[in-house]
């Protein structure tokens, strides 16, 4: 329930054509996509709490078996029953009561309860097969030597022969395709039994009676020979060569179950009546928890003992030792300390291991517990031979196996702890790496982010270095103390820059935790790495993982709700998700196009990608054509848009999970947004007669002013030339609001309030300035440059700092008395980031601006590092570049024209630096303007 179920009483699991799982629970329904329920109950219009079974015919309408057998269908997220359908007064007036939904041999959809009602597409919509007469309670369907049979409370009876093979109470069966297994209470002695039944001819034949530990609630094939069975006492195997039932290793021990499902990619789901639903990928999943044996199940740290053993420790002093035939060993910590958290467990290969939790450091020998230190919190530890060292507060303690004794060395806080290939000892705490030589601590100064960095967690690195995980800024690989690091982080393809745990598989698999999930990551050939991030099951991530161990194919997970093993080979590649339209407008979305009122443009689209195993967050993209034409990204499951002009459109939606590729096809939406009634024909027709009517007495009017013509054509071209300068600033101003608008929308989703309010503070300033100036041609240019730095703050902030900002002034330039263009620089200012830093990748973008004299004139530089305009069209090419420099270049023609002068513009890409793009450099040359005391100088 804490994960949104309905209820901890789960009755039945269905998968249904689209891959949904649906759940029946004790409160309703639910349907689950991978990250989210969706539940219904008697709120909901579900005619009772409790529901049984769910299942989907051919018309995608889910049909649900009630407690009440109230007919009931669940269809496009509506509810249906007698009050608001047809069909359904029809199943109840024939007092149908069906317990399942079937397909017969001839293709039919079937409900069987008492009687045998036909599904039909058209009139009539519902058929009764007259012979048949069921007894009332649990109904199953099977196919039988091609007749369609129903296994009833009394016996077996085939719809196709209308004969009844008497067997008793049946309260549970499974047919495997050459025997039907049947169970029922015999008797309070015998308990509960499977019995085995062959057909031969029209005759069954009792072949096996097996004793069933508990009470059986359901029955499934296994993936070899046998069965699996839900019972009260877990899930066990039927092994149908050794006739035996053992229990499921995949599964805890003792857990009541009483449904499981295999859904089409080969997860399995098992419900239970008291504890909700458990998943268990398709790549293996085993859980280690209380119900296993374990004290606690919040764990904290896990290693691999020689012998390939489980080693892990809880937040309660408890070292648990679980060998591979499933059984534990428990060794307490003492003296007993209140939340003593183990935080480390190693082996030497020779029967000793030392432990280090809140409570000191200790060894196990056997089954002896001895204490080395006590009150010291360690906190990192590793074996040289017959040393040992471990971190604490406030340096290390070296431990001698062999004379048993411990000494200390006061080095400052140390964090993680490894030794490299040579057996050099490595330190890592709040401020970077030490190492140590000759007994003397060396600072690793290499790499000033690694010098400041705290560091988590340490590993030998394969081939002999140091792997060194940090807080905030990735991973560092270490080939030797001579050598600078090689850095990993998000940008070169980590889940996560929080490092908590590094863990070095006997193949030279690095697997590091994050607080963005599990990478594996492998070195290749040439020295490089190459990163994978590792899918995890629905609902866990990275932050719930406090250490990690891999052995033999099984990846080991500590969490608060214990150990967690899970298929560490052959994951990838995985299917991208399967990925839905749910609805448009809160209306389900059934595939056609769409049409909407002008009134109704502003429209909000739900959709679903489909994922139980592929990771999360599941990611999308969309491009909105017939609009802006850009490719956008988002982790929400809902697109906005607001105010769509009238006109025809179409929505690509794409998405992928972590550990899967973009879905090579697209879903499609079409739409069209109708125009106004005033755009109608007709309406069009009947405004062009009252507008011809206006120009012919227009014209008749102007005749007697012909004089006064060549004036007033003077002063209209000097308004025209106006007009079509608001015109087009009128084109910038959208632009650059569109833009900003997504990036408080993104701030907003990311939950990130306080830089989303910021970023809106700015935005809502930046707007009040071009209002300000809305009617204003020239502006003094220290008004400018104040309104470029508002809009430079801006797109840092949407960027995420990505690149920093320079403002140059010339000594001597008063910026308060020369004029200047009202917003010319923005639009090339906006290009530079656009289309120049905001594809960087491995160095800081720098964006330079320079305010200078040039003779007569006022000499603006735009200078950017950015990737170059050769290389930029290759992404305008894709993401449909804007329009703001042709409209630059048509408002620079209007102020010449309107203002008999020229504003030279020249663009230019700087040399590459290496093999780096050197950027580009913009040069405006503007005649000098001075600003007199005339305050209607602006407005010229």
């Amino acid at each position: 329930m804490a994960d949104g179920l309905p209820s901890n009483v789960v009755y039945d699991i269905y998968e249904d054509s689209k891959g949904f799982m649906w759940f029946c629970t004790d409160q309703g329904i639910s349907r689950y996509d991978g990250s989210a329920f969706h539940n219904y109950s008697i709120k909901d219009g579900v005619p009772d709490r409790e529901v049984f079974r769910i299942r989907e015919d051919n018309q995608q309408r889910y049909w649900l078996v009630c407690y009440n057998r109230k007919a009931c269908y669940l269809k496009h997220g509506k509810i249906y029953t007698s009050e608001n359908d047809a069909l359904c007064r029809k199943i109840e007036a024939e007092d149908i009561a069906y317990d399942e939904l079937f397909t017969d041999r001839d293709g039919n959809e079937c409900l069987v309860g008492k009687k045998i009602g036909v599904l039909r597409p058209g009139p009539p919509y519902l058929k009764i097969l007259d012979h048949v007469t069921l007894p009332a309670g649990r109904l199953r369907h099977f196919r039988i030597n091609g007749d369609d049979c129903i296994m009833t409370t009394n016996g077996l009876y085939n719809i196709n022969t209308n004969a009844l093979q008497k067997m008793g109470y049946a309260a549970v069966s499974f047919y495997d395709g050459h025997s039907l297994f049947v169970s029922a209470f015999t008797s309070t002695e015998k308990g509960q039994e499977l019995h085995q039944w062959q057909l031969r001819g029209d005759s069954l034949y009792l072949v096996k009676e097996i004793k069933v530990p508990g009470r059986l609630y359901q029955a499934g094939p296994l993936e070899k020979n046998g069965m699996k069975l839900c019972t009260s006492e877990g899930i066990l195997a039927y092994d149908s060569l050794s006739k035996k039932i053992i229990p499921d290793p995949g599964f805890p021990a003792g857990v009541p179950t009483n449904n499981m499902r295999v859904d089409k990619k080969g997860n399995q789901w098992i419900s239970t009546l008291n504890d909700g639903v458990y998943f268990v990928p398709v790549n293996g999943g085993r859980i280690i928890d209380q119900r296993s044996g374990l004290l606690k199940s919040n764990i904290l740290s896990i290693s691999l003992s020689s012998e390939g053993d489980i080693l892990a420790g809880d937040d309660d002093g408890h070292v648990y030792r679980i060998k591979k035939n499933n059984t534990i060993q428990i060794y307490t910590l003492t003296p007993r300390l209140p939340d003593n958290r183990v935080l480390f467990v190693r082996d030497n290969g020779q029967g000793l291991l030392i432990v280090g939790s809140d409570a000191g450091l200790f060894t196990i020998e056997g089954e002896h517990v001895s204490a080395i230190r006590v009150s010291i919190s360690m906190k990192a530890g590793v074996f040289s031979e017959n040393h040992f060292y471990a971190g604490f507060s406030a340096g290390f303690l070296v431990y001698n196996s062999h004379t048993r004794k411990a000494g200390y060395y006061e080095m400052g806080r140390i964090t993680a702890l490894a030794l490299d290939g040579k057996h050099i000892l490595w330190t890592g705490g709040i401020e970077g790496l030490n190492y140590y030589t000759d007994g003397q601590a060396q600072k690793y100064n290499l790499d000033t982010l690694l010098a400041s960095s705290r560091i988590t967690c340490m590993a030998t690195a394969p081939g002999g270095g140091i792997l060194a995980g940090s807080i905030t800024q990735g991973l560092f690989v270490i080939k030797s103390p001579e050598q600078p690091p090689l850095h990993l982080d998000k940008l070169k393809g980590l889940s996560g820059n929080s490092c908590k745990q590094i863990f070095v598989s006997e193949n030279g698999c690095i697997w590091l935790c994050s607080d963005g999930g599990i990478d594996r990551i492998i070195q290749t050939e040439d020295g490089d790495f190459m990163i994978k991030p590792f899918p995890l099951p629905s609902g866990l991530t990275g932050n719930q993982i406090n250490d990690l161990a891999e052995s033999d194919g099984r990846l080991y997970l500590a969490t608060s709700g214990g150990i967690l093993a899970l298929n560490s080979e052959g994951m990838l590649p995985f299917d991208p998700p399967r990925l839905y339209i749910e609805s448009v407008n809160g209306n389900a979305f059934t595939g056609q196009s769409l049409r909407f009122r002008y009134k109704e443009r502003n429209l909000q689209i739900m959709y679903t990608g489909l994922s139980y195993t592929g990771g999360s967050p599941i990611e999308y993209k969309y491009i909105l054509a017939g609009s802006l034409d850009d490719t956008l990204y988002t982790n929400e499951q809902a697109i906005n848009f607001s105010a769509l002009s009238p006109g025809d459109y179409k929505l690509l939606l794409w998405c992928r999970s972590p550990a899967s590729d973009w879905t090579a096809s697209p879903v499609q939406l079409s739409f069209t947004i109708l125009a106004p009634f005033w755009r109608h024909p007709v309406s069009i027709a009947v405004l062009l007669l009252l507008a011809g009517a206006a120009v012919i007495a227009i014209f008749r009017f102007r005749i007697n002013k012909v004089k006064k013509r060549v004036a007033q054509e003077a002063r209209n071209q000097q308004q025209l030339a106006e007009l079509e300068m608001n015109a087009l600033r009128a084109q910038i101003n959208p632009h650059f609001i569109f833009n900003a608008l997504n990036a408080i929308q993104f701030y907003y989703s990311q939950n990130d309030e306080i830089t989303a309010n910021h970023y809106m503070s700015s935005f809502a300033h930046f707007i009040r300035l071009t209002l300000a100036h809305s009617q204003t041609h020239w502006l003094p240019l220290s008004e400018e440059i104040a309104m470029l730095r508002i809009y430079l703050e801006l797109e840092q902030i949407r960027f995420q700092h990505l690149f920093t900002v320079t403002i140059n002034v010339m000594p001597g330039l008063t910026v308060e008395q020369v004029a200047i263009p009202a917003m010319l620089i923005q639009p090339y200012v906006e290009n530079a980031i656009n289309h120049g830093l905001r594809y960087l990748k491995e160095r800081q973008g720098e964006l330079i601006l320079s305010f200078s004299m040039k003779q007569d004139n006022l000499c603006i530089i735009i200078d950017d590092n950015g990737i170059g305009r050769t290389q930029a069209s290759t992404y305008k090419q894709s993401q449909h570049a804007s329009f703001g420099m042709k409209i630059t270049h048509q408002r620079i023609e209007a102020i010449n024209r309107m203002y008999g002068i020229i504003v030279l513009v020249d663009i230019i890409d700087k040399p590459e630096t290496g093999d780096k793009p050197g950027g580009t450099q913009v040069s405006l040359l503007i005649p000098l303007e001075l600003i007199d005391h005339d305050s209607d100088y602006t407005n010229r």
